[in-house]
């Protein structure tokens, strides 16, 4: 070929031009056309946003090429057009809609292009982790959140994006302590007692960040060990939460729970564009309106326990019951305990002022991003400092990610993502939680002495009282304050990822991609105790099991605690991907992927704790003892000193898709999937999964023509997705102890294989609908779901002669159905006003389909329970349904509680009238011996005399669970000013309420026990309760007949209130609420005036978080769905966005 090329490149200097073109074509070379030489013709233009403000980062192609550029930090672009003609200009921006213009409307400052945004879709690309699809070619259900949707928002963490904002998806913030994230469900529940939280996907990879506490599969627990809290949100490009089979079976036996899929920012072809965020947040200290006792109401209530029980009660009433046993003692005089009791009085200690403040938290990210055309890059470094409500809390975290893709030609493309992440948490180690200890605290107890030294609380702790001391106390130093401040815990975590991708495109629409990732996670831990805190003395058991005839421990033996802990974890996964994408007479569309995926963790965790540790000089050790049986302290106390454990997952999976479209009409997906993994045994290792959907674009039919509609589409899918349930192997688990026996250790536990064990299946059924109107400014989406999960693990009977009763096997069955609505509404679009809403709703409905017990089943097992009642699930009824009884007020002659009957307790009720032995025997309890009553009495005294009437009328209370979750969004824009509302609801469920009978700490009995605190008695009465503050609503509780009042009587000392073991409806409220989770105004500068100053951008926001809440609930924080816990804090931020 060279020599046959010699004679036209010598012919250059001779030869006119055309005559060298014509002379190296009928060569064979492969030049230009001559007018394509000659002619260059060049497009430059700026990108803006709807606000006007330049928009960087928007992909400019020339349509039908692959020629193209992406507009940088100031909206601008300069592109060359190929052979020199006009030609159609394709612009596109995730979010927004895409637009075509003609390069020839470019005038002699060029094309100066406006970009809206897309009012009928969240984004126009939805990312799957393995494939970014258009909108079109969807068939699954996929939501997606964009980076613009929440960039002005304030929001710090990823899963406050997720409230609210995604139906079907469930966000609960399960407590406002700080370092707790929100559990996260989507389409309800899957499993009965394996992880139910959804896979998460991060740039193509799932998440293996963290270190696991165990090896159940369930990792998200705290941002200390879950690295989805190591993603900033300033760092995400887009969020797809894929909700079905279609969409989420790529993803195949981990995907059962839904699948997101997170897309960090990187680089485009731009100057360096640089961009900082701060903002600085306050959020107010826990408060909690429990209607409790003052102090004078408190000391009342005691006396009157006192008044109605005798004062062999003086044990359980807190400081009047004490200073009234003294004076009766001749330890102090009428006089001196009166005077105390005026003391007393007078003091009224707010309890959550002392121990909680306002706290504080700063965030600073900054982030580098542009390129050229060989590469690109994006770098950003993020910092997140809090000082918690609790003076002992700190909490910092420092993260850093730098995405590189370089091209050294238009076919390949090599990137490398590094990310690192370093957090510490500093907190109290009270054995006593500061909350709790808040809420229940008397208000005559001080924090101080008047020379301001610690004041000792001598009513708080349980089982404190004793014979044996000259104070009559146990412990008598007990101060909330001195155990925050001289007990710490600390804990650090780093992580660190590096994934390096090769893309190579040998031909147009041919891909091959590979990815590794290698992850490495280190937490540290440390949990100091200082000597003569209640913690040191509480926490002391090896000397506790060394003497057990000790009434109380000796103060040389309070010699504080020092606990050190590490975890380590080490993995990779890797992926092998071939996309093939083509077209056959441009009406065919066809997209194949292939791909082989692997991965692998191991993880180590460790601990040991010395008993003895002087933190002035940080030494440690052990106490001294003598004459003590080293075998009887070894399991009983020094083997709970170390502990160590291991784990190992490992996954390898096959994995195939098909797309076909026709015209962009109607679009068909195939999904097949082939996993496997290492706890499964080799019969079931690895299981086939598969999905198929299709799509039929209504509005694209040559036939359709509608000014009004813009949009109709119907989709459809049908699959299996699968879920692996760490919590039963095909493998024995033997257990060794430190116990010799002639020298060997031998097993001290067993748990028996279960080789049958496998994956759990979902089959996935949807059917959706999406229309836009009214020039795409309403749009709707909606969807039918029906799920069924199998196999899944629960615990089932077994025969005895099996060894055992009882056999967690893939017996149970799971069922959700349920719909979703997405309306969006632009219902305002001028140059200087815009009003948009977002509204979501979402109902769900999860069935238990096979399970361990049945209704029947359930009653008999409860029947010789203590405790009665609860959430349980049983067959052919919703999970996390609760069972109990229906509180009918109290017998004002009996002060016995009443409970409503059921048909079927109507039934034993007439049964016990047909028989005088009968009706004698329950005389006291029926309201009537000649005709049945809707109720009847509950002597709670007696536990066998109720059962007759009680079990049958057993029944359904409510579920746990919401019915219906949603959330809407408001954006309002006027000029420069935006304004954007979050509010997330919830409805159709229950949520326990506040019963301090069940969270108080118990009183201490003398006659039932040492005489010191060690040894528990949770005898069943109001009375082991009185202790501590109450609610002011015992203060009218039923003490002698005639008596109207909800508060039933109290149960002597020598006798349990078995009615308290009950579950009751008062026990629970409607959990219905709708909150405002955010608020955020902004302001943005002037595009002239902030360029004269060299910025592209600044914004100044103020943000509000959980500042209204519509419930009738009463208890601490509807939200939290639990009784009693940190509620969710009020929180104001400012917030500052510079772009240079």
């Amino acid at each position: 070929m060279r020599k046959k090329n010699i004679l036209p490149l010598l012919l250059l200097t001779t030869m006119p031009f055309s005559a060298l073109y014509a002379a190296a074509v009928e060569t064979g070379m492969n030049v230009p056309r001559p007018n394509d030489v000659m002619q260059v013709k060049t497009v430059k233009g700026q990108v803006l946003d709807s606000e006007g403000s330049p928009l960087a980062g928007v992909s400019i192609k020339v349509e039908g090429t692959r020629q193209g550029v992406v507009s940088d930090v100031n909206g601008n672009f300069v592109l060359n057009l190929p052979g020199g003609q006009d030609a159609n200009l394709v612009f596109s921006f995730i979010g927004m809609k895409t637009q075509v213009v003609h390069s020839s409307k470019a005038g002699n400052n060029g094309l100066t292009v406006t970009m809206k945004d897309d009012a009928t879709v969240l984004g126009e690309v939805v990312a799957t982790g393995m494939q970014q699809v258009k909108k079109y070619q969807m068939t699954g259900s996929a939501s997606v959140i964009t980076a613009k949707d929440i960039k002005d928002q304030g929001i710090t963490s990823i899963d406050r994006i997720l409230e609210g904002m995604v139906a079907g998806l469930n966000s609960t913030t399960l407590s406002g302590a700080p370092g707790v994230r929100s559990q996260i469900t989507i389409r309800g529940a899957n499993s009965l007692n394996g992880n139910t939280e959804p896979l998460w996907i991060v740039d193509g990879l799932p998440l293996q960040q963290g270190v696991p506490t165990n090896n159940s599969g369930n990792y998200a627990q705290t941002i200390m060990q879950d690295g989805v809290g190591n993603i900033m949100p300033e760092d995400i490009e887009s969020i797809s939460v894929l909700k079905d089979a279609s969409a989420a079976t790529i993803y195949g036996a981990r995907a059962a729970n839904g699948v997101i899929v997170i897309t960090t920012k990187k680089g485009f072809r731009s100057k360096t564009q640089v961009s900082y965020t701060g903002d600085y947040e306050i959020s107010s200290a826990p408060k909690v309106d429990l209607d409790m006792m003052n102090s004078a109401e408190k000391l009342a209530y005691e006396q009157s326990v006192i008044d109605a029980f005798g004062t062999d009660y003086t044990f359980a009433v807190g400081r009047r019951g004490a200073l009234l046993q003294k004076k009766l003692s001749g330890y102090i005089t009428a006089s001196e305990m009166d005077a105390e009791m005026a003391r007393l009085a007078a003091t009224h200690t707010d309890w959550f002022d002392e121990i909680f403040r306002m706290a504080q938290s700063q965030q600073h990210s900054l982030n580098l991003r542009g390129g050229n055309e060989e590469l690109t890059y994006y770098t950003s470094v993020n910092y997140t400092g809090k000082t918690g409500v609790l003076k002992a809390n700190k909490y910092d975290n420092t993260g850093m990610l730098v995405k590189l893709d370089y091209r050294p030609s238009a076919q390949w493309i090599f990137g490398l993502n590094v990310s690192g992440n370093v957090r510490k948490n500093q907190e109290h180690a009270s054995a006593i939680d500061p909350f709790h200890y808040a809420t229940f605290a008397n208000p005559y107890e001080r924090p101080y002495e008047d020379n301001g030294d610690y004041a000792s609380d001598l009513s708080y702790l349980t089982q404190n009282y004793s014979y044996v001391t000259a104070s009559g106390y146990t412990y008598d130093r007990f101060n909330i304050l001195r155990e925050l401040d001289q007990t710490r815990k600390k804990d650090t975590g780093l992580d660190a990822s590096a994934t390096f991708n090769v893309k190579f495109e040998p031909q147009n629409g041919l891909i091959f991609t590979l990815m590794f990732q290698r992850n490495m996670s280190y937490n540290y831990g440390s949990l100091e105790v200082d000597p003569g805190t209640y913690t040191s003395y509480v926490r002391e058991t090896l000397v506790r099991a060394a003497y057990k005839e000790l009434q109380r421990l000796p103060d040389k033996y309070d010699n504080g605690e020092f606990n050190e802990s590490s975890g380590r974890s080490s993995s990779w996964s890797g992926r092998f991907q071939v996309d093939y994408s083509f077209n056959i007479k441009k009406d065919h569309l066809f997209t194949l992927l292939g791909a082989v995926d692997a991965s692998s963790r191991k993880f180590n965790n460790f601990d040991v704790t010395s008993p003895v540790y002087y933190s002035d000089y940080r030494i440690i050790g052990m106490p001294e003892m003598q004459h003590v049986d080293y075998e009887n302290i070894r399991k009983t106390a020094l083997e709970s000193l170390y502990r160590t454990d291991e784990g190992q997952d490992r996954t390898l999976s096959y994995i195939a898709n098909l797309r076909y479209g026709y015209q962009d009409r109607y679009v068909l997906n195939m999904n097949a999937r082939l996993d496997g993994a290492d706890v499964i045994g080799d019969k079931n290792q690895f299981t086939p999964l598969w999905s198929v959907g299709g799509r039929y674009n209504i509005h694209r039919e040559p036939f359709f023509k509608s000014s009004f509609v813009n949009e109709l589409v119907l989709r459809a899918s049908f699959g299996y997705t699968g879920l692996i349930d760490r919590t039963a192997y095909p493998f024995a688990v033997i257990g060794y102890g430190s116990d010799l026996y002639m020298g060997n250790r031998y097993v001290d536990s067993y748990e028996f294989p279960n080789h049958s064990v496998k994956w759990s299946r979902k089959r996935d059924f949807n059917v959706g609908m999406e229309m836009s109107v009214w020039n795409n400014r309403i749009s709707l989406t909606a969807d039918y779901y029906n799920n069924r999960t199998t196999d899944v693990l629960t615990d089932l009977h077994v025969p005895y002669s099996t060894g055992r009763s009882q056999v967690r096997a893939n017996g149970g069955i799971v069922k959700n159905s349920g719909v979703e609505f997405a309306l969006n509404v632009a219902w305002v679009d001028t140059k200087d006003w815009r009003f948009n809403t977002r509204f979501n709703i979402s109902s769900n409905k999860n069935v238990i389909v096979r399970s361990m017990h049945n209704y029947a089943s359930y009653q008999e097992l409860i029947e010789s329970s203590v405790s009665k009642g609860g959430a349980y699930d049983l067959e052919g009824q919703e999970t996390q349904s609760v069972y109990g009884w229906k509180f009918a007020g109290v017998n004002p002659q009996t002060g016995n509680p009443r409970y409503y009957l059921t048909e079927a307790g109507k039934a034993a009720y007439a049964a016990i009238l047909e028989s005088e032995a009968d009706k004698e025997r329950f005389a006291d309890i029926l309201p009537s011996l000649t005709e049945v009553t809707d109720y009847v009495d509950f002597d709670i005294t007696s536990d066998a005399s109720n059962k007759q009437l009680l079990m049958p009328s057993l029944q359904y209370l409510g579920r746990l669970n919401p019915k219906y979750v949603g959330g809407f969004t408001t954006y309002l824009r006027y000029k420069r000013w935006d304004l954007t509302t979050n509010w997330t609801f919830k409805a159709g469920h229950i949520v326990p309420t506040f019963n301090d009978y069940k969270e108080a700490p118990r009183s201490y009995d003398p006659d039932r026990g040492k005489a010191y605190m060690n040894v528990p008695d949770w005898y069943s009465s109001d009375l082991a309760v009185s202790g501590t503050n109450r609610q002011r609503k015992y203060l009218g509780y039923w003490q002698t007949p005639g008596d109207e009042t909800d508060v039933h009587r109290f149960a002597p000392r020598s006798q349990n209130d078995y009615w308290a073991t009950l579950v009751t409806d008062q026990q629970y409220e409607k959990g219905d609420y709708l909150r405002m989770t955010n608020i955020s105004l902004t302001y943005r500068f002037d595009n002239d005036l902030i360029r004269k100053w060299g910025l592209s951008n600044l914004t100044l926001g103020l943000d509000a978080r959980n500042l209204v809440t519509f419930t009738k609930y009463r208890g601490i924080d509807v939200a939290t769905g639990s009784a009693f816990s940190y509620p969710v804090a009020k929180e104001v931020s400012l917030r500052l966005r510079v772009s240079l």
